[in-house]
């Protein structure tokens, strides 16, 4: 069974916390992930995935564990 991104947890967890885009971005970049809100947008559509490498920070950010994130 192949591992996939949910992509749509992102925005539910997002929008649950009350946290636009933006917010995302400037709370991600305090944690040293440069990233812009387009970025955000196309992990939410599925167009692509965040690296391994981010998935820490943006599990922070939404208070998330990273492995809710695939399945």
């Amino acid at each position: 069974m192949p591992i996939n991104f949910k992509h749509e947890l992102l925005k539910q967890r997002r929008e649950h916390l009350e946290l636009s885009r933006l917010d995302v971005v400037k709370r991600l970049y305090e944690l040293s992930c440069d990233i812009t809100e387009d970025t955000i947008r196309f992990w939410e559509e599925g167009t692509t995935c965040p690296d391994a490498d981010r998935l820490p920070a943006l599990a922070t950010v939404l208070k998330c564990k990273v492995y809710e994130f695939y399945s």
